[in-house]
């Protein structure tokens, strides 16, 4: 039988389906699964013992890879806010006694503190000179401190990772590589935006704290106030688009804390105020 080449039938490879509604099933499948595996890493991440967390970052410098960061901070200044973070951590009792804080003074101007996985807590410079007492200091610290007792920093950081893995996984890219310069960068906490929840959480423990410390509340409210007169809550979303509570909002709430629980402040000593960073 000889063979008589033809054309295939017009269309032969065109499905009669939209193009548009596989794409939409395959993208939405895809946010999903991320969606489920970043759930679930997130679930995990509260079964890491804080030791090894702890032993995991020991060798990463969290302090000296901040931007702005030195490493040659004033050795009363670090020490004072070492001091200041083990006397609020104190207050936690047992229940959070596995826990360990180092804090490093990074020398941005922007007034601003971070949490990084492995118990570092990062102070800017700019920090200091925003507060105009230690109640109001210890606040930021107790803060961060309620960052590493919920384990947010880790949590964040094992949802980025879970998320590298899995498009490397659909798309072929080498993940390796990212995945450790993503833990040694982890210093770039700020970036790696809380939820409301979480910040709101980290804001109880804070006053719970504070008040352990100095009997009151007093002085919680100072840096968010400072930030709000200083402008630099301009341009902030609508709160239900923003991962943080308005400043307003916080206000709100650390406000009347302070109505409820009043007492007098105690200043920063003014020798560790009048130290420039190096």
């Amino acid at each position: 039988m000889k063979y008589v080449p033809s054309q295939p039938p017009e269309g032969i490879n065109v499905s009669n389906e939209h193009p548009l509604k596989s794409f939409l099933i395959l993208t939405s499948g895809t946010i999903a699964s991320i969606f489920i595996i970043s759930l679930f890493a997130d679930f995990i991440v509260g079964f890491i013992p804080v030791e090894y967390e702890r032993t995991l970052f020991k060798d990463k410098n969290i302090g000296a890879l901040m931007v702005g960061s030195n490493t040659d901070t004033p050795e009363e200044v670090r020490q004072y806010l070492q001091t200041l973070a083990d006397s609020l951590h104190a207050q936690s009792g047992n229940e959070y006694r596995d826990h360990q804080f180092k804090v490093s003074l990074s020398s941005m101007s922007q007034p601003n503190a971070f949490a990084a996985p492995g118990g570092y807590i990062v102070v800017t410079h700019g920090l200091l000179k925003s507060v105009s007492s230690e109640n109001g200091l210890a606040m930021v610290l107790a803060h961060e401190i309620g960052h590493h007792y919920e384990r947010h920093p880790l949590r964040g950081l094992g949802r980025g990772l879970v998320v590298a893995f899995f498009l490397s996984a659909i798309s072929g890219f080498d993940v390796g590589g990212y995945a450790d310069r993503f833990v040694e960068r982890t210093a770039f906490i700020g970036q790696l935006a809380y939820s409301r929840k979480q910040e709101t959480d980290s804001d109880h423990i804070a006053i719970d704290l504070l008040q352990k410390k100095y009997d009151h509340a007093n002085g919680a409210s100072e840096f968010f106030k400072y930030i709000k007169n200083s402008g630099e809550h301009n341009g902030e979303p609508p709160v239900f688009l923003s991962t943080h509570p308005s400043t307003q909002e916080r206000l709100d709430y650390l406000e009347e804390m302070e109505r409820r629980n009043y007492g007098e402040k105690k200043n920063i000593p003014k020798n560790i105020l009048d130290k420039p960073p190096l």
